[in-house]
């Protein structure tokens, strides 16, 4: 399994690095790639870091991907929702039926294009507004091929409901055992 994380300049720190650490833990290998010209960017609280790769090194034929991820942040959200190739690259994985996860402000990105119409889904209050969906308002949500989840709170839970769409939910556990500093039986 392999996918890739956006990285906006404002991206919230725990929603990006937090769901990169747990999808590691399950060998699930995850490429970040920032949205600017090079590979800095800046989280929502300063932290500058270095993504794996600049967007323009995404391949056009994103084949080798089996999910996508937006994290939040309202400046992250806005910035990723701005650029018109992020549109395009969404656009790739939806019409290939790949998966979409997107945590706190950052579902709103696939609702404004259109994408969860009929679909079930969660995040930071007041952005879920400007766009038909289902919203719950639950921790995290897993519909069709989209998950999303509330806020960084959920970050854990998040990748743990990724995890176990895309190994299961032994792989799942295994993870969560782990997180929680115990050892698998």
């Amino acid at each position: 399994m392999k996918g890739l994380i956006l990285l906006a300049n404002g991206f919230e720190d725990t929603e990006a690095l937090t769901t990169r650490d747990v999808l590691l833990r399950a060998g699930i290998e995850v490429i970040t790639y920032s949205i600017n010209s090079n590979r800095q960017v800046e989280s929502s609280f300063g932290l500058t870091l270095l993504a794996d790769k600049p967007f323009d090194l995404i391949p056009s034929n994103i084949d080798s991907f089996d999910f996508l991820i937006l994290p939040g942040g309202g400046r992250g959200t806005k910035n990723l929702s701005e650029n018109r190739n992020v549109h395009d690259l969404i656009e790739k994985f939806y019409d290939r039926d790949k998966l979409l996860c997107a945590i706190c402000a950052a579902p709103s990105i696939y609702g404004k294009m259109g994408y969860l119409k009929d679909v079930r889904f969660t995040c930071f209050a007041g952005f879920n507004q400007g766009y038909e969906g289902i919203f719950t308002g639950e921790e995290v949500v897993v519909d069709q091929n989209f998950i999303t989840a509330r806020s960084m709170m959920y970050s854990v839970k998040f990748a743990l409901a990724i995890i176990e769409k895309l190994l299961g939910t032994e792989a799942k556990d295994k993870v969560l055992i782990g997180l929680q500093g115990q050892v698998a039986k």
